[in-house]
């Protein structure tokens, strides 16, 4: 039962809903409707007129013709609204203005079915419809358009862009992959077939997720979208379309989908990295290398499979020749994570030499070694014993700088020597590289300093000349004042192709092989395939040491002493290199 209370509410509401509607109709409704008043108002005159002549009885008249009255003022009511005139107490605005308010509320999100998180979701899943959740802001753009029984509201929604996660949550995993294989053991992150373990790959993703969403309204979108609402069974229904759906998902389509989609982007294409282990640059030894990593074998087969699983060898054009003319048919060899040789002998262009291949991981792992680790020392020693005092896994002789006065010493980036004016230097800097310069180049201390900071030289060798560079055979001349260069001797050298890669050479007599000139030197490295090479001291100073013991054929049987040596140590902690 309706009270009396009730009743007026609803006419009253009706009557407003009416004269309301007057002022949105359409002209032709408008003039149907003056003619109907019109219509209306003869009537109601002709039934007065015949009341009062006695030919019909008045109430009857009249209400008859009210009832047709309403009967036609309804019919063009209905065909120009399009709905029935008496709403409910509640406009559409209020609905549209509630629906806003409940998208910004999570209590309420679930009821809409907006970013409903799926049951036996994992927390990293959960983060993300959580972060989708909390960034809902939605406003009203404009007013209401009103058209019968259908209503339209244009809303502002701003909301989280998910798919503008990807970028960034792959960036940050791999950053947090990285400082896994920085910190930690090999043994901590890879598996024995070098894959990460699962546990790194998910704590990298998970770290990388949350610092992601830690900023997350910089990925935020605003977009404006019409919300549409219905009157149905007496109420205004909303009824929001699909693109506001793809909004309440975050732009996607599905969003239980993306949230697995997004972890399984981040964590592709995450390949094997190695971990960079590097040697503190005024350390004086190297890590101890392990003697169980050193090997020796006849075997070229065996040689070509340590190259071709070693991690440092990958792309790149070795020196090491499996057709070589290979002499005393021994290879020496040494291999952990950060640094791969192997030293063979073979006649090469007519030419007894001892070759040495070095790939290390890191420039930190090729360095100096002075004797009594100070410039201008009275301490002399054979190279093996210097290579022994600094751990050496490969060493060869350096310039023998105490044997002379010319040229330019630079040792821990210090100059100590400037006087460069008739010899060509090699300068090895913080990435490894041989850097040449040539006499007269430079021509005072000051600018040798602003080259040594320009160029950030950890070390300079002097003996020379310089043999290649850039790949072509450099002209020097005859008289070139060290290493008698046209008369045969044994000789030393240092080369380089690529980054962190290097070729040693000894060139001594024997197998009819009677020692070279700098020029036949020279053209021993470029054939080789070096792109820089530099001649060290040579004679009897010229050798090679593994395991502290000559390699090569050195001069007359026995080691001299000498100042210094050039060597190469493993980066390997100690601790993991077992």
């Amino acid at each position: 039962m309706f009270d009396t209370d009730t009743i007026f509410r609803v006419l009253e509401n009706g009557i407003h809903n009416i004269i309301e509607h007057f002022g949105k109709m359409d002209y032709i409704h408008l003039l149907l409707m003056t003619a109907l008043a019109v219509t209306f108002a003869i009537v109601i005159f002709g039934v007065i007129r015949q009341a009062i002549r006695k030919k019909m009885e008045f109430f009857w008249g009249t209400l008859a013709a009210i009832c047709a009255g309403l009967v036609l003022f309804f019919c063009v009511m209905a065909s120009s609204a399009g709905t029935v005139v008496f709403l409910p107490d509640e406009d559409p605005e209020n609905v549209a203005f509630r629906f806003a308010q409940s998208c910004m509320d999570p209590e309420q999100q679930s009821d809409l079915k907006m970013s409903v998180i799926p049951e036996g979701n994992d927390e990293n899943e959960k983060l993300v419809y959580d972060a989708l959740r909390s960034s809902f802001s939605i406003q009203a753009a404009g007013e209401m358009q009103v058209d019968g029984r259908h209503a339209q509201q244009e809303l502002q929604v701003t909301y989280l862009d998910l798919k503008q996660l990807m970028i960034p949550v792959k960036t940050q995993t791999e950053k947090y992959i990285d400082e896994y294989v920085e910190n930690h053991s090999n043994a901590e992150i890879y598996d024995e077939d070098d894959n990460y373990k699962p546990e790194i790959m998910e704590n990298a993703y998970s770290k990388a997720l949350r610092s992601t969403l830690s900023d997350v309204s910089k990925y935020y979108t605003t977009v404006e979208l019409p919300l549409q609402l219905s009157y149905e069974n007496g109420h205004w229904q909303t009824q929001p379309d699909e693109q506001m759906l793809i909004a309440f998902s975050g732009g996607v389509t599905t969003l239980d989908t993306f949230a697995n989609n997004l972890k399984s982007e981040a964590l592709s294409e995450i390949i094997y990295i190695p971990k960079r282990y590097t040697i503190a640059e005024d350390a004086l030894l190297a890590p101890a290398p392990d003697p169980a990593k050193f090997g020796s074998t006849a075997d070229i087969e065996e040689i070509r499979a340590l190259y071709a699983s070693s991690k440092l060898t990958e792309g790149r054009t070795i020196f090491w020749d499996e057709n070589a003319n290979f002499k005393g048919k021994e290879f020496r060899y040494y291999m952990d994570e950060t640094i791969f040789f192997v030293a063979w002998k073979e006649l090469y262009q007519g030419k007894y030499c001892a070759f040495a291949e070095v790939f290390i991981a890191d420039p930190s792992q090729f360095r100096r070694k002075l004797a009594a680790d100070m410039y201008g020392s009275g301490i002399q020693k054979k190279a093996s014993q210097l290579a022994a005092e600094t751990n050496a896994v490969i060493a060869m002789n350096g310039d023998y700088y105490k044997y002379r006065s010319e040229g330019i010493t630079v040792y821990q980036r210090e100059l100590y020597r400037f006087r460069p004016h008739k010899l060509e230097c090699c300068h090895v800097n913080s990435a490894g590289d041989l850097l040449f310069t040539y006499a007269g180049e430079l021509s005072s201390e000051e600018e040798a300093r602003d080259y040594i900071e320009q160029n950030d030289v950890l070390f300079t060798l002097t003996f020379g000349p310089v043999l290649v560079a850039n790949g072509e055979l450099h002209s020097f001349a005859r008289d070139y004042l060290l290493g008698q260069g046209t008369q045969y001797y044994s000789r030393s050298a240092i080369g380089q192709s690529g980054s962190c890669h290097y070729l040693l050479m000894n060139l001594n007599y024997g197998y009819g092989s009677r020692g070279a000139t700098l020029a036949e030197e020279a053209r021993i490295m470029q054939g080789k395939g070096c792109e820089n090479a530099y001649a060290l001291d040579g004679g009897q100073t010229a050798e090679i040491v593994i395991q502290n013991r000559v390699f090569n054929a050195i001069d007359y049987g026995n080691e001299r002493l000498v100042s210094d040596i050039i060597y190469f140590g493993t980066a390997l902690p100690e601790e993991e290199n077992r």
